[in-house]
């Protein structure tokens, strides 16, 4: 029965002379034999370290001067210094705390000095028992860890990995890319994250210019998905001030993301400018986040409470309604959103003055069924309707009301009752004949 880090090995690519490294351990263990099992295990981890360094020699960690990588790959290459030169290297670090040479953090570095420790003790014969629960603890530091001494060539060799992993002549689509996003914080400052993840969007629109970052079945979308919802504080803050960078990214994701919203409000002017005018653009209104972006502006006081009505004014004339949620619909029914389409439908005489009230019609014929759907009949709205229809009998508008009429029955009873109660005389579309004699 294979062992589960034995499973780990074969799903790695490590080279042939790491895995009789590690195969020889992995022998050690299942005889017993746990301060060479451990050893080796060792061993192995520092090996692969040393194979890394070796294939960075073109790209150097910007930390190092030439004269000391050169030297430190003398080393490595020096039988009697190279594990204890490999090691040190693990513990080089820059006066923020980032290592010199690896992507790894300080809790990183502190656990390779335990395990140097652990080594030392199988080593010298120390008094210190061994066995199995720390070779084992070591084999999952190593599957949990191994990946992340990644060396550190700096923010150029990163975005070369990124214009690799996502060009199809080099890599195979749809591989895992989690070991791109890792190194993000600590190939720079914290406060460099931003200006990294614009230079990472540009190679993705041109690598990745067939996918569209709102097809959340793209991997263009399920790579900012994951920085976007990333763990890291660092990683997250990047995000938020790269897309607040421009009114242009900020349309971009935020549509994509319209749960972001709250955390960009510290960038007033970009955030002002956006409710006031792009956010009615095409591409804001065209966009599956519309109403989530809008209602959230305005139940998060974002908008001055002055330009309140106005603003809501705006929206009931904007969108695609059929997205509207029926909480959206109440929390706008509340602001007045339904008067304001009223005023504008049915009480300014858009129907009555032929030909203009039938095209009038026609051009709205989605905003008075939106508005028949979730709003009560009254007088007004009876009589412009009647009016309306005494002289419309065709059209795109009729066709949309025929429709509307026969899956609402109660409507059109509701119709009917009140315009008996006001003396209307039902318009033909309501099943009576317009009868009305012409005076001479």
């Amino acid at each position: 029965m294979k062992l589960e880090f034995e499973k780990y090995l074969e799903s790695q690519s490590f080279s042939e002379e790491s895995m009789s490294i590690i195969s020889e351990g992995i022998k050690c263990y299942k005889i017993g034999a746990y301060r060479a099992s451990f050893l080796m295990s060792y061993y192995f981890f520092l090996k692969v370290l040393k194979e890394r360094l070796e294939q960075s020699k073109h790209a150097k960690p910007d930390s190092l001067d030439l004269r000391t990588w050169r030297e430190l790959l003398r080393k490595t290459n020096d039988d009697t210094v190279w594990d204890q030169t490999v090691f040190e290297t693990t513990q080089w670090k820059l006066p923020d705390g980032r290592s010199k040479i690896y992507l790894i953090n300080n809790d990183l570095r502190e656990d390779m000095v335990y395990w140097r420790r652990k080594r030392n003790d199988c080593a010298h014969s120390k008094d210190n028992i061994i066995s199995y629960p720390h070779v084992e603890s070591f084999w999952l530091f190593i599957q949990s860890n191994l990946n992340k001494f990644i060396v550190n060539g700096g923010r150029e060799a990163l975005l070369d990995k990124f214009r690799l992993h996502f060009d199809s002549r080099y890599t195979k689509p749809g591989l895992k890319y989690d070991y791109l996003i890792q190194p993000i914080p600590l190939v720079v400052d914290k406060r460099d994250i931003a200006g990294l993840l614009k230079d990472i969007d540009e190679i993705l629109e041109e690598k990745a210019s067939y996918l569209y970052i709102d097809d959340k079945e793209s991997v263009y979308y399920a790579f900012w998905n994951n920085i976007a919802c990333s763990s890291n504080e660092d990683i997250n803050k990047g995000f938020i001030n790269f897309i607040t960078s421009s009114q242009e990214l900020f349309i971009k994701f935020i549509t994509v993301f319209p749960e972001k919203l709250l955390m960009c409000t510290s960038q007033t002017v970009l955030i002002r400018e956006f409710w006031k005018e792009k956010l009615f653009s095409r591409e804001v209104k065209g966009s599956d986040a519309f109403w989530d972006l809008s209602i959230s502006l305005l139940r998060n006081n974002i908008i001055d409470e002055s330009e309140i009505a106005k603003f809501v004014r705006k929206l009931a004339f904007s969108g695609q309604y059929r997205r509207l949620e029926r909480n959206h619909i109440e929390y706008l029914r509340s602001l007045a959103f339904f008067k304001y389409i009223k005023l504008h439908l049915f009480e300014n005489d858009l129907f009555t003055q032929a030909p203009n009230g039938y095209n009038n019609a026609n051009a709205n014929r989605n905003l008075i069924i939106f508005y028949l759907k979730n709003e009560s009949l009254d007088k007004v709205v009876v009589e412009s309707l009647n009016t309306l229809f005494k002289g419309l009998t065709y059209g795109e508008f009729f066709d949309a009301f025929n429709k509307f009429k026969r899956e609402n029955p109660d409507f059109v009873n509701s119709f009917v009752t009140i315009a008996e109660n006001e003396g209307l005389k039902l318009a033909p579309i309501f099943g009576e004949e317009d009868t009305e004699e012409t005076e001479e």
